[in-house]
């Protein structure tokens, strides 16, 4: 024990910092600043981290997180970062395929007798012949004058892995509204979008976008020989 020491006191309350030393007796100075006389063998030295148990709180000094805690972690870590690329992957491939989309009418346009005067405008992709537009579509099919479109997500994606129930309804959605979009002119074309019973949320979805966004269109349900309950038909106004 040395001055300047935290002491404690063994057999009284208290305790204090050791301000003077004489053989085997000291004084100690407790928080109000008076200085007690006690005997060397009856002090005890302490540490910050005793004063901290004494009090009832805990150590100053924390055991290390245990292996499992820093797996977790870690595990945490690669989950977020996943879902973040997962994310930014779904992004990318919408943007490529709006890109395929306005690559394929140009192509159809170059292709297009009418349109190889170089000199005249870009054409009006609503005056194309409508098998072209029909065909470059994988999922849409014309019978007689009737387009059908297939919104099954197999009939969309190639691969719907990483995908949950409300990414493959946004895509199928975005398909739904593009197709509007690409006909909007046609008036009185008729066009029967198949979306499968199931529970009904896509065939909601649908009747909610057409009374918000074509309001003028007309649907119904489509013929219940050939779909069932699993096809809306919509007729361009």
């Amino acid at each position: 024990m040395k001055v300047g020491d935290k002491v404690r006191f063994l057999d009284a309350v208290g305790g204090g910092t050791v301000t003077s030393i004489t053989g085997s007796d000291c004084l100690v100075e407790d928080e109000d600043g008076f200085e007690i006389p006690t005997r060397v063998s009856q002090c005890v030295v302490v540490t910050d981290e005793d004063d901290a148990r004494a009090a009832g709180h805990a150590p100053v000094h924390q055991a290390p997180p245990s292996q499992s805690a820093i797996e977790r972690v870690r595990l945490v870590n690669e989950s977020e970062d996943l879902k973040k690329e997962n994310s930014q992957l779904k992004q990318r491939i919408h943007e490529l395929e709006e890109e395929n989309e306005r690559l394929k009418l140009a192509l159809l346009k170059a292709q297009w007798p009418e349109n190889k005067d170089k000199r005249k405008a870009s054409v009006n992709p609503n005056k194309l012949p409508l098998e072209m537009i029909v065909q470059s579509r994988p999922y849409e099919v014309l019978r007689g004058d009737i387009i059908e479109v297939d919104l099954h997500i197999d009939a969309l994606l190639d691969n719907t892995a990483g995908m949950d129930n409300a990414a493959m309804l946004k895509h199928q959605m975005e398909v739904f509204r593009q197709t509007m979009q690409t006909y909007r002119h046609r008036t009185g074309q008729k066009i029967v979008f198949i979306h499968g019973k199931g529970e009904g949320v896509l065939r909601k979805a649908i009747i909610d976008d057409l009374k918000l966004r074509y309001p003028t269109c007309m649907w119904q349900d489509a013929s219940f020989q050939q779909y069932g309950f699993g096809a809306t038909q919509v007729t361009m106004k």
